[in-house]
């Protein structure tokens, strides 16, 4: 099985790093490589997280927003928000992993971390942020579920 998957309890030490869960360090591509073996990029992610991309899906958002069209104003403002997060960081010989601060601020990051495997990438959270982003998500998770697999996933919960 390939991709991230479940959910850690981890810390953030007073120099600004935290371990990658062993389980995460060691999953594969399909031809046995590492997938965070090198250089991986971490930058502000969506609803208040980190995110955390390995080369092959960074190449992937890169390509996507290359095709966008500049002079859409939408498209400068997120990729100027999105482009000015970036840090790319490797891990040391532990799997742990230097956060600047600005993106520490960003996450309101504070001792205890949670991390969750998103499948393509990995989310960094301060947990009470995810739980209340959980909260008030709106619809259920069986709501939000049928919508995505019936295609209707554009339509607001009621």
């Amino acid at each position: 099985m390939t991709g991230f998957y479940g959910q850690y309890q981890t810390t953030l030490d007073d120099k600004g790093r935290f371990a990658l869960p062993a389980k995460l360090r060691h999953v594969t591509s399909p031809d046995g490589a590492p997938i965070l073996d090198g250089t991986i990029i971490l930058n502000r992610g969506l609803e208040g997280c980190l995110s955390i991309y390995p080369e092959n899906e960074w190449s992937a958002i890169q390509n996507r927003l290359s095709s966008l069209d500049f002079t859409n104003q939408d498209f400068r403002y997120f990729s100027r928000r999105f482009y000015s997060g970036v840090s790319p960081v490797t891990p040391d010989k532990n799997g742990r992993v230097l956060v600047p601060q600005h993106l520490i601020a960003e996450a309101d990051l504070k001792k205890e971390l949670l991390i969750l495997g998103v499948n393509r990438w990995i989310e960094v959270w301060n947990p009470d942020r995810y739980n209340y982003y959980v909260q008030q998500y709106r619809g259920t998770y069986e709501e939000v579920a049928g919508r995505l697999f019936t295609g209707k996933h554009d339509e607001p919960a009621e």
